[in-house]
């Protein structure tokens, strides 16, 4: 994958441009229906936590472990 960043006069990154084949294959990605189902479930992790009805270990602990 070659991906450019662009910055600005300051050098701060502004933006990133990704080849559009790249893009597609990372909205595929995006697009399952695993990433909403693991979503949803990070997110109820998230409320649990907040309402001190669990603790989180550690953010691999929302995804439980998978990577995409």
């Amino acid at each position: 994958m070659s991906i450019q960043v662009v910055t600005n006069a300051k050098g701060k990154k502004t933006a990133v441009i990704v080849p559009i084949a790249d893009w597609e294959e990372i909205q595929k990605r995006l697009n399952t229906e695993q990433f909403f189902d693991e979503f949803n479930t990070s997110m109820q992790a998230i409320k649990e936590d907040i309402n001190g009805n669990t603790k989180l270990k550690n953010a691999r602990s929302l995804t439980h472990g998978h990577r995409g």
